[in-house]
């Protein structure tokens, strides 16, 4: 649980990252898929060509398309709404996934979890706080963008579970690069100049970060991992605040607060499910 903490928190780290790269959001989403492909599959193939099913390469196709299309259609709220109501709209994400568990895949939702989980949901609104500038196609790409987002944990996790994060994250994540490499190769002239930026978003923050989380969803209940989801933006807040002079108000840093609190009570939610599938041993 400590490692996806962790990882939300530096996810909170991309739009800085996002503000010093002038490239569009389709070679954006390209260049990160494909910096963060390529080290996780050296990794995978020193191991062995992972042997597969027909049935699971086609899950793990279907996944891979479904996060490029995540992605882009997140971009794409960014640029055509505020960043606010971008914000706003794909955290509803973390709502549906908890909701939907226990249909999909028959995991419980808790009254404590579902309580941290609208307390979250309640502190990202007072971050973003989302006003005037909304538009149809912005809003729409928005919710696209969560519906895929809550799609992607629901039909991972059993997959993660059987064949591995390892495996998981990085076919996923190449097939989804193959899907945006046309715009990989027309970032390709530009992106030497911020080499560093990139590397950062794309090794670290797709390759490694998507091993992360995969390892964290298969051990951790998709309430818990919902609730913990929104320290991403309001880690957001205090890394603009540290680096952009973004300080915000005092309902900004209330809204952190109250993910902070959410984020702790999910924890202990989590670490009380998790003991409460052990076996007892007499």
């Amino acid at each position: 649980m400590i490692s996806l903490v962790l990882l939300t928190t530096a996810w909170g780290t991309i739009p800085l990252i996002v503000r010093s790269v002038d490239l569009s959001a389709q070679q954006l989403v390209a260049a990160r898929l494909w910096l963060g492909a390529l080290p996780l599959l050296a990794v995978l193939l020193s191991r062995g060509m992972p042997r597969l099913t027909v049935s699971y390469w086609w899950r793990v196709v279907g996944l891979g398309a479904l996060l490029a299309f995540h992605w882009v259609a997140f971009f794409y709220s960014l640029t055509t709404t505020t960043v606010a109501i971008a914000l706003v709209l794909v955290y509803l994400a973390p709502v549906g996934m908890a909701t939907l568990a226990p249909v999909v895949l028959g995991e419980p939702l808790r009254a404590g979890a579902a309580a941290a989980l609208g307390v979250a949901l309640v502190g990202v609104i007072l971050v973003a706080r989302p006003g005037e500038g909304a538009t149809v196609e912005g809003v729409v790409a928005g919710l696209v963008a969560a519906a895929s987002f809550a799609g992607l944990v629901l039909a991972g996790k059993p997959i993660a579970q059987q064949i591995g994060p390892l495996r998981l994250a990085t076919l996923e994540t190449s097939v989804a690069a193959l899907l945006m490499l046309p715009w990989a190769v027309t970032a390709l002239p530009e992106a030497g100049q911020w080499w560093w930026q990139l590397t950062i978003l794309g090794v670290v923050l797709t390759g490694i970060a998507g091993f992360v989380y995969w390892r964290s969803v298969t051990a951790l209940p998709v309430a818990t991992v919902a609730v913990l989801s929104y320290m991403e933006p309001a880690s957001a807040v205090v890394w603009a605040a540290l680096f952009l002079g973004e300080t915000g108000d005092g309902v900004t840093w209330l809204g952190v607060v109250l993910v902070l609190i959410a984020g702790a009570a999910a924890g202990w939610q989590g670490r009380a499910a998790a003991s409460a599938e052990q076996p007892v041993v007499g």
